[in-house]
């Protein structure tokens, strides 16, 4: 059981009415769930300089912070993590998949429909991300 919080940060990017989220195998909701690209802030790193540097790692992609989206708390009795979540554009770079311990992570643009059929996190941000594009 983890006793602190967790502050993550991650970058939202929507091309063409498709979000860019990353494959996580094995999770507590099933063998795949899609994130958004993203993770833990560093000491003396800036939220912005996270979510920008987790982008790269996770995707291939440079980009850009636009602008903040919205900030997502979870927890439950094990665990507890604040999420700050960021609009992004991509500025360069190309797509590749990420090495893990736990299998290749191939980015993978989505569309809404597609979300429909898959897990997601953070189910919120992305949520939140897609109704305004639609509006």
């Amino acid at each position: 059981m983890s006793t602190h919080i967790h502050v993550r940060s991650c970058l939202i990017v929507i091309q063409g009415q498709k979000i860019l989220l990353v494959p996580h195998f094995n999770t507590d909701v099933g063998p795949v769930q899609y994130n958004a690209p993203g993770g833990r802030v560093e000491f003396g790193e800036a939220l912005q300089e996270t979510a920008v540097r987790e982008f790269e790692e996770e995707t291939g992609f440079t980009a850009e912070c636009t602008g903040l989206l919205d900030i997502y708390e979870h927890h439950r009795p094990d665990w507890h993590s604040i999420t700050i979540g960021y609009w992004g554009v991509i500025t360069g770079g190309s797509i590749r998949a990420e090495q893990t311990p736990w299998g290749e992570r191939l980015p993978r643009w989505l569309s809404q429909e597609e979300l429909a059929t898959v897990p997601y996190h953070p189910i919120p941000l992305i949520n939140k991300a897609l109704s305004i594009i639609e509006s």
